[in-house]
Formats: C-alpha cells, structure tokens, sequence
C-alpha cells in the first residue's frame, strides 16, 4: 500500500527515482561513496554535515531502486529497461514484449507501487519470500540510524519520533531476516519447509513451478505459503 493521502505523488516519486537510475548524467553509487568519507573528515561543521546527509539520501534512494529492480520478474526488468534506459514508448515495447498496452500499464503501476512502498521504508507481504530485499532494507535502517548516533545527536537533521519508529521497524525486520535466515539453513525434513525454502531460493517462482519443484499439490504449496506469510507477517505491522 503506498501513501494513503497523495498516491500520485509517491509514485511520481518512484517514477523519477526510475529515471535517475538509468540517466546518463548521473553520480556513480561509488562516487558518492568516496564524496561522503571525504565529508566525514569534516562532519563538526555545520554544512557539511547538511551535505553528507543529503548525500547518504540519496545513497539510500539508489540502493533503495536498485533492491526492487533486481527482485523484480525477468518480464518486468526488461519493460524497466525499455522504457528507462532506451526510453520507448508503452507501443514499441509492447510489440518487443509481445504484451498488450493495457497490461504494460498495469506492470508498470506495479513496479511503481513496489519502488514507493519501499522508498517508505516498508516492506510488503512478497518480501518475506525475498532474503536480498529484507537485508537490503535492515542495512539501510541502519545506516540511518548510525548516522543519527554518531553526526547528528541533537537531533538536526533526523526527527527524534521518526528515529524512534526507524529503530523499532529495524528490529522487527532484522527479526524477519532472522526467520528467513533460519528456514534457508534448515533442512528439507517436511513438506512445509521444502516449500517455504524453494519460495525464499526462488521469490519469483510461480505456484506451478513450485509444486512441481516440491512435487505436491498447487494447493498444498499455497496453503503452506500463506501459512508461512501469516507467522511472519508480525514483523510487518
């Protein structure tokens, strides 16, 4: 779910998140990087400390885009760099596709909706299958959070409620990790956990494609995948 109030403006904001990462006049990740342990030498003064927070938002945003893209299906990677990086029209792309215009615009509400919804630092229900994302967005709360502790302990640049909500959702994440993390080093010994550590090896992987893979039943895989979803999902709310 994306922002309740003003939809249109996160996905905007996902759209031009999008675009930045495939403009050819964009500062590398690297770059950025070295400018920020250039600032760091400087962080007792005032403005630097403005610009090294501004750069490690923007740090976030790219790593922020990057996490979905790569999470993203084959099919909806290759729509992203059609109409980001070659910069076609919804047409041509849906003749190289071979999908309708109606369904490009449904995929691409989609991938905007998934961008926005972890530009918010939020992660969603298909996350929990997705080991790379929920490490992605712990590190990333922690970056946030060490930056807070160390360059702005007054409390400048970082709202101390909103801090207080970044911990507590890093901890509940770090939890899921933990889950996760725990399923993927488990052993195969039952039904459930050859089916939930198939979904978490491959979160892409369709139902069919599952239960041929666990060879059991599509509803079995289901049920088993919707049981799992339904333990996790505390570490969501």
């Amino acid at each position: 779910m994306i922002h309740k109030t003003k939809p249109e403006l996160t996905l905007y904001l996902a759209d031009e998140a999008l675009k930045e990462k495939f403009s050819v006049e964009k500062v590398s990740l690297q770059e950025m990087l070295e400018l920020q342990r250039d600032c760091r030498d400087y962080l007792s003064t005032e403005n630097i400390r403005k610009i090294y927070a501004r750069m490690m938002k923007m740090e976030i945003r790219k790593m922020m885009v990057e996490a979905v893209y790569q999470s993203l299906p084959l099919e909806e990677k290759e729509f992203v760099l059609l109409k980001y990086k070659k910069k076609k029209q919804l047409v041509a792309i849906s003749l190289a596709l071979n999908i309708s215009v109606a369904q490009l615009v449904i995929h691409h509400h989609a991938i905007l909706e998934k961008i926005s919804e972890y530009m918010l630092y939020k992660l969603s229900e298909e996350d929990i299958f997705n080991r790379a994302k929920t490490a992605m967005m712990v590190k990333l709360l922690e970056r946030i959070i060490e930056f807070a502790e160390k360059y702005d302990p007054s409390q400048e640049f970082i709202n101390v409620c909103w801090l207080e909500a970044i911990r507590e959702r890093h901890d509940r994440y770090f939890q899921l990790l933990n889950e996760i993390d725990g399923v993927l080093k488990g052993n195969e010994d039952s039904v459930h956990q050859k089916v939930i550590m198939s979904k978490i090896q491959s979160p892409n992987e369709k139902i069919e494609a599952l239960a041929a893979r666990c060879n059991v039943d599509k509803s079995i895989v289901s049920r088993h995948l919707k049981n799992f979803v339904g333990e996790m999902r505390k570490y969501l709310e």
